[in-house]
């Protein structure tokens, strides 16, 4: 279980400026409800298989939360649809992400609403220069972490979406360190951006 990323260019924060005021939020794989801290103006709903974590989401603010192992998506039923549906470093952990992020994109989106998506980016040139040295492990945390089994590069990442009946309309990548550097130059993005993240809208 990782924890709140509070940097200007981190994940959570690149997330939340997505985010209009006034929204209904899906947060799938919430956590402990971190991206409330950064979209206070939102109504969040949080899924996630973890109950201790599920309780850190409510007392963060969550109106609602959900016990679910998303590889079980079918067996998630709710009579709503979102403004915004968040999926945030989760669906590399799942066995079948097409599946997972199509249905919730089916039956949970509003009409006109988003879908904000961040995958670890597996040509981060940590990892490139990893390859070059002949590196190529998996650890604890991180972009090769040990329980990832799906690997995303920007173009990967956006074909799963296209798969998902959505258009991507921006691609952010986020970084602690380099993220100045990215928001000046975003072509090198790809390349030192940790995380790939795509706000996308439905396909009609």
């Amino acid at each position: 279980m990782y924890g709140i990323n509070k940097a200007k260019y981190g994940t959570h924060r690149l997330i939340a400026e997505e985010i209009l005021p006034g929204r209904t939020v899906l947060d799938i794989g919430c956590n402990r409800g971190y991206l409330k801290t950064f979209a206070e103006d939102n109504i969040f709903y949080g899924i996630d298989d973890n109950a201790d974590a599920l309780q850190e989401a409510k007392k963060n603010g969550y109106a609602q939360v959900y016990q679910l192992d998303l590889n079980r998506y079918d067996l998630f039923r709710l009579q709503e649809s979102f403004d915004v549906i968040v999926c945030a470093d989760i669906l590399e952990h799942l066995k079948y992400p097409e599946k997972v992020l199509g249905f919730f994109v089916s039956t949970c989106l509003k009409k006109d609403g988003i879908v904000i998506i961040s995958l670890p980016n597996i040509a981060h040139i940590s990892v490139r220069i990893g390859l070059l040295l002949g590196n190529f492990s998996y650890v604890e945390s991180g972009i090769m972490d040990k329980t990832h089994l799906h690997l995303y590069t920007s173009r990967t990442g956006r074909q799963l979406a296209e798969r998902c009946n959505l258009e991507v309309v921006k691609e952010k990548f986020s970084s602690n360190h380099f993220g100045a550097v990215i928001r000046a130059c975003p072509f090198i993005g790809s390349i030192l951006g940790y995380n790939l993240i795509f706000v996308c809208k439905k396909k009609y």
